[in-house]
């Protein structure tokens, strides 16, 4: 791990309040200017994510769509997410959540006391940390910017030396489930 890299990335936590405040970005404003901020503070091996919108999140990949970081502006529980997801199937969030496991202190130390390591279903499992939810601003996308870097900086190398095999990612679309035909059609 490369501490000194992602520590250097810290910031301050999100501000508190209302995020539909006038003044503030729409929430695909908020992503784009994200993403514009994030590339800079990565380095080339780590510039080429894909980043896919949606109405309410943000997800970036590195080849496979169902093992993405997240930024998720949730105002009902007024929080930001900035996350690593795993959603690939239930042996590879097993496998992936016994790695990550076996790091977390060290992740911990490297991240921050306040990240997380959690299965929600057999197939669903995330490494994150909340934020207060404050306006989208310009400013707020610059410091998820940059925890989103530190997180990528940090995790994006035991992703790839965890190894794990693609699960659902590689079967063909009408084998995915319903909902993928549905989430495709989306910005």
């Amino acid at each position: 791990m490369r501490s000194t890299s992602a520590n250097a990335l810290r910031v301050a936590p999100l501000p508190s309040g209302d995020a539909n405040r006038a003044g503030g970005l729409t929430r695909r404003q908020f992503f784009d200017e994200t993403v514009e901020r994030l590339r800079p503070l990565l380095g080339p091996g780590l510039a080429g994510f894909r980043p896919r919108f949606s109405p309410v999140l943000l997800k970036l990949d590195f080849g496979n769509e169902r093992v993405h970081y997240e930024v998720a502006p949730d105002g009902g529980r007024g929080h930001l997410e900035v996350g690593l997801h795993f959603e690939d199937g239930p042996v590879s969030t097993a496998a992936y959540l016994a790695w990550f496991g076996r790091h977390i202190v060290e992740l911990k130390h490297e991240l921050g006391a306040e990240i997380e390591l959690e299965r929600w279903t057999a197939s669903w499992g995330r490494v994150y940390e909340l934020h207060p939810l404050g306006r989208l601003d310009a400013a707020v996308a610059e410091r998820t910017a940059g925890r989103l870097a530190a997180f990528i900086i940090a995790l994006q190398p035991l992703v790839e030396a965890a190894a794990v095999e693609p699960e659902r990612s590689v079967l063909p679309a009408d084998q995915r489930g319903p909902w993928r035909t549905w989430r495709r059609g989306r910005g």
